[in-house]
């Protein structure tokens, strides 16, 4: 009898489709139609965006909770989180994007211009009055591109405009009027507690890869407005990077979920790359050491992917402790680059089986991932 092999499923959520577990177990279930006699192993994994503090929660064995916080208008909105004890620290671990995501966004038809992070600082609020001395922020899925000022504001900083008049609820409008920013109570608030910053993107907060010209226009910025909008945003990096002493806007990731990086890094958040750190916490690395082939995935296989966003991570943590381990990302759009496979991924196939539209092909993900599967099992 041979060898029986060893699978790794850890695929990114497909956005809109299908959270990163329900996607892995479908490609559990398709390679072992075809190969019962293998070991699928799912990691349910994120890389900082939407469904970052699922898999993290689950691998923490997080007690789950919800609160009432304000959406990306000011809209009441439930939104989860989850409290564990990590080396003797009460720790909160929680997604941005359940509070400010772009989900939230589409239903005030993404005005941008009046969007705010408001409602993770809040988030964030009440897990530091439940004691939480540690709290990890997944950063993707932003609707918002309001530098953070909105959480700030939530979380004590003082923001006034040229009059002196203190902007109580500021916005991405509010940008351009900040002039004075004091950030006193918040560092007080803030005094022995570990904030973790989970990005998918590490971008800086201005520039052409910024958060600005980079993402806003998915998040519904008028072309015509973007200049304005990107002066805005450099005069509040202008302000706060002379406050804090250091330039903390050009740190990667700083332009992550609008720029919520660079607001929360202003306040001590340690910025950091959310796959690997979410890898390490599932055990991805260990149980890559034995694997002979591992299933990746995610929307749409792009230049964004070569990145570093979650595929290309799950490869090459997987090639860092095992060179020979094969490994493939299976996609509904699929326009990898050439430095994708340079840098640890062997395939990139889409998953549609005949012409079908984007609604079609989301609306079938998990039977689409389940035949790719089956498929690649015959190959080992």
């Amino acid at each position: 009898m041979g060898k029986t092999v060893t699978v790794l499923a850890a695929p990114d959520s497909f956005k809109g489709a299908l959270s990163s577990a329900s996607a892995g177990e479908a490609i559990r279930r398709g390679f072992l139609n075809r190969r019962p006699d293998a070991r699928v192993l799912v990691f349910p994994v994120g890389d900082g965006g939407e469904g970052t503090a699922d898999a993290l929660n689950a691998a923490f064995h997080s007690e789950l909770h919800t609160v009432t916080v304000s959406d990306t208008h000011g809209a009441p909105v439930a939104a989860a989180f989850g409290i564990c004890v990590r080396n003797g620290t009460k720790t909160a671990v929680l997604d941005m994007a359940s509070a400010a995501g772009l989900r939230l966004a589409q239903k005030h038809d993404c005005d941008l211009p009046r969007s705010s992070t408001l409602g993770v600082g809040e988030m964030i609020r009440t897990a530091l009055n439940m004691g939480c001395r540690h709290i990890l922020v997944g950063l993707g899925g932003s609707g918002t591109c309001d530098g953070g000022v909105g959480a700030l504001a939530a979380l004590g900083v003082r923001f006034a405009d040229g009059n002196g008049h203190i902007l109580t609820d500021p916005r991405t409008v509010d940008l351009g009027s900040i002039r004075d920013a004091d950030f006193s109570e918040a560092r007080r608030l803030f005094a022995g507690v570990r904030l973790t910053l989970l990005y998918d993107s590490g971008v800086p907060l201005t520039g052409p890869h910024g958060a600005v010209l980079l993402y806003a226009r998915q998040k519904g910025a008028r072309e015509e407005d973007l200049p304005g909008m990107e002066r805005d945003m450099i005069r509040f990096a202008d302000l706060c990077d002379r406050t804090a002493g250091k330039p903390l806007s050009l740190l990667p990731g700083a332009g992550a979920a609008g720029g919520l990086g660079y607001g929360l890094s202003l306040i001590g958040g340690e910025l950091v790359p959310g796959a690997q750190t979410v890898l390490d916490a599932v055990g991805f690395p260990e149980a890559a050491r034995s694997a002979g082939l591992v299933i990746t995935g995610e929307g749409k296989t792009d230049a964004q992917t070569a990145t570093g966003k979650l595929p290309l991570a799950v490869c090459r943590a997987a090639k860092e402790v095992n060179p020979s381990v094969k490994t493939v990302c299976l996609c509904g759009v699929s326009k990898p680059t050439e430095s994708l496979y340079r840098d640890g991924v062997d395939a990139v196939f889409a998953l549609a089986d005949r012409p079908m539209t984007s609604e079609e092909s989301m609306e079938r993900t998990e039977e689409l991932l389940e035949k790719a599967a089956f498929n690649l099992a015959g190959l080992i």
